[in-house]
């Protein structure tokens, strides 16, 4: 098949059932190709708020978001949605038409170096650059945008692209493995058992992983505080609950003063974004840090880990959990003195 045919069936193979766009002359083959491919076209008439509908859209239905921009300007209007995807790991993968690669010496209008625009608010950022590398860059693209740390993958696509004789191939899905629990679980397990006061940090990571029920069976078998970490953008432990105790404070001082009383702290899926600067970390000097989490370049990040579990992040809360049980009796206690405060 033809280059249009081809990014359409990748679309189709991926479950795309709609593309967000904003369309211009260098999008026109791509359409074409759309007409026929029962994916239908959601057309938005800013790239900004286009964006951020493809970013709610990707949040809702747990699937990647497809969006169409048209050349620099049209990209240059997006940027903003693509930085709140890349901060909220939201899958998009976003294209783009480039004009017509055989004048862009000549430097023709809304033209501009794509790939340098984008590469700020993108995991990966490409332009591509033989039809046979199409199909290839685009199966690539779905995988790294919804691979943990999810987030937008940009893919410009030249005008002439879609016009060379090439008959191209569909490759399969390429596979996104998840880890297994990890086996380093008995041991986190035994020192949050151990703790004299310990805490949870709940993040975003746990709402994307919708593993707040795992979290929550944790924090009730240790009777642990559980705090939202910072600016955070998702319910990730149920606020009704008496083990909450709200968000930590958005500064390192801030959040280092609300923990000190805790001796062991486990950081699920949890970041320590801060609004504003104060100076030293976020956890005080010699608290135990547990973190759980599935993105594998956050491990001892931002503060070093005591134990660090890796993997499947929802996996290795339930392995805590189902080996947690129901508690000691001084966590009973910890789980009745938090909630008398709360009261």
């Amino acid at each position: 098949m033809r280059a249009p045919q081809a990014v359409v069936e990748v679309l189709r193979s991926e479950g795309v059932d709609r593309v967000f766009g904003n369309p211009g002359t260098t999008e026109l083959p791509f359409l074409d190709a759309l007409v026929d491919g029962g994916i239908d076209y959601v057309l938005g008439l800013h790239e900004g708020s286009l964006v951020a509908t493809a970013d709610g859209y990707a949040r809702a239905t747990g699937r990647t978001a497809v969006v169409n921009l048209h050349v620099a300007a049209g990209l240059a209007n997006g940027l903003i949605g693509m930085l709140n995807a890349r901060r909220s790991r939201t899958p998009l993968v976003v294209t783009a038409g480039q004009q017509d690669r055989r004048h862009l010496l000549q430097e023709p209008m809304l033209s501009g170096d794509l790939v340098a625009l984008a590469a700020g608010a993108s995991k990966w950022a490409v332009e591509v650059g033989r039809v046979e590398d199409l199909v290839p860059i685009l199966r690539r693209a779905f995988a790294l945008a919804a691979t943990p740390p999810a987030g937008p993958v940009f893919v410009s696509l030249p005008m002439d692209l879609f016009g060379e004789p090439a008959e191209l191939t569909v490759d399969p899905v390429l596979a996104r493995p998840r880890g297994p629990g990890s086996p380093d679980v008995a041991e986190a397990r035994a020192r949050l058992l151990a703790a004299r006061s310990p805490a949870v940090v709940a993040g975003d990571g746990v709402g994307r992983a919708h593993a707040v029920p795992e979290l929550v069976a944790v924090a009730e078998a240790l009777g642990a505080v559980a705090y939202h970490q910072p600016m955070h953008d998702a319910v990730d432990f149920p606020f009704s609950h008496p083990l909450h105790a709200g968000m930590l404070p958005p500064t390192n001082e801030g959040s280092r003063t609300v923990l000190a009383e805790h001796d062991v702290v486990l950081l699920a899926g949890a970041r320590f974004w801060p609004h504003h600067y104060t100076p030293g970390p976020p956890l005080p000097d010699g608290t135990a840090v547990i973190q759980v989490d599935d993105e594998a370049d956050q491990l001892g990040r931002p503060v070093p880990a005591d134990l660090a579990l890796g993997g499947d992040l929802r996996a290795n809360l339930a392995a805590l959990a189902a080996g947690l049980g129901s508690g000691s009796a001084e966590s009973a206690a910890r789980a009745a003195a938090v909630e008398a405060r709360t009261l």
